[in-house]
């Protein structure tokens, strides 16, 4: 059994997303979110993955965010609460808890790349059955995206988490870094194709540059996170 795992939040006004707030209101922001989220949540219904599981940040957040990505449960998602003090450890926790499940091969991402091609997430669950681990690299210096298999997490899952700087230009270096210093065997690892995520307002209008012109070209968007971003006074994308 495979696994994609999104971590989210509830979209709640001045509780999401608050480094665009320099540039938006938190209400401005919290809409853009929820689109993030909702085409974010499309890429996990349409992957290949067994079981698509969205992981909210709190318990407060769960039942705002399966009304508002599977009210009725035809898209079949399953949704956890995460648990830990940081990043990594909540990565480490709800992975623990897919294997725990019987899951072999599983990939979690976040929800700040929703023009991500959908093509990334299964390729890294088809990578992984070469691979121990699979990161998708961000251009600013992190990663969109991590897939671990079950026997990778059993020998090494704790170097993969802990002792990362979160949040800083520094976490892909430093995982990779990780894997390669694993007391235990050796680690196999593949690095996909690098692509952006979107945490300041530069960065909301290269997604949305970036949208528009696949819109022009016939290609898949995400239609809702440009839907949210059109329309929005934001500075010159970086």
């Amino acid at each position: 059994m495979t696994a994609a795992i999104l971590f989210a939040r509830e979209p709640v006004a001045g509780k999401v997303k608050t480094r665009m707030h320099s540039h938006l209101s938190p209400q401005q922001t919290a809409t853009v979110y929820s689109a993030f989220l909702q085409d974010s949540a499309g890429l996990l219904e349409h992957c290949d993955a067994s079981r698509k599981v969205v992981a909210s940040a709190d318990a407060e957040g769960l039942d705002g965010l399966r009304l508002l990505l599977d009210p009725s449960g035809a898209r079949q998602l399953s949704f956890v609460v995460q648990q830990g003090t940081d990043l990594g450890l909540r990565m480490e926790k709800v992975l623990e808890e897919a294997f725990e499940k019987g899951a072999k091969r599983v990939v979690i991402l976040g929800t700040d790349s929703p023009s991500l091609p959908i093509q990334s997430i299964d390729n890294a669950l088809a990578e992984l059955l070469k691979a121990d681990v699979v990161l998708g690299p961000c251009v600013d210096g992190g990663y969109y995206l991590i897939g671990v298999t079950a026997k990778a997490f059993d020998c090494s899952g704790d170097a993969l988490f802990r002792g990362i700087d979160w949040s800083t230009g520094s976490v892909l270096q430093q995982t990779v870094a990780a894997i390669s210093n694993a007391e235990t065997d050796a680690l196999g690892l593949k690095l996909l194709a690098p692509w952006y995520d979107v945490d300041h307002p530069q960065d909301a209008a290269f997604l949305r540059a970036h949208l528009e012109a696949l819109s022009r070209a016939g290609e898949r968007v995400a239609d809702r996170s440009l839907a949210a971003l059109r329309g929005l006074e934001l500075p010159p994308p970086s």
